[in-house]
């Protein structure tokens, strides 16, 4: 078999890919991780603020919230400690919003109607 002078990457051994001329990121993040749940979310527990880096130790960077309940969650994700969140993305009922390759420090849950969520954060 003819060489055709290309040099085959291993994932775990080489963070460069020279065939196609790119850096390699990490793929993986460490296995602590952290869930919220609320069966019966109303005006009451509004807003709710999951603080995934205290509870983590560190910022997650994956994860998903979703909505179980009838009515609609408005949901803020901040990446800094100072909890300036972004926009408002609303979630209706059974909608899932999976986060993933960001920065989460802290999420903002806003009651729209009766509702109740599960998030989980890695």
């Amino acid at each position: 078999m003819a060489s055709t002078g290309q040099k085959l990457n291993s994932f775990a051994t080489d963070e460069h890919d020279s065939v196609s001329y790119r850096k390699r990121v990490q793929a993986w993040i460490d296995g602590r991780s952290v869930s919220y749940e609320d069966t019966s979310f109303v005006t009451g527990d509004s807003p709710v603020v999951l603080d995934v880096n205290t509870d983590l130790g560190r910022n997650g960077h994956a994860g998903y919230i979703i909505n179980d309940g009838e009515g609609n969650i408005l949901v803020e994700i901040s990446d800094i400690a100072a909890a300036t969140y972004g926009g408002q993305h609303t979630l209706k009922k059974n909608e899932i919003l999976e986060l993933t390759s960001i920065v989460i420090d802290k999420v903002r849950l806003v009651w729209v109607t009766n509702s109740s969520y599960r998030c989980f954060f890695i």
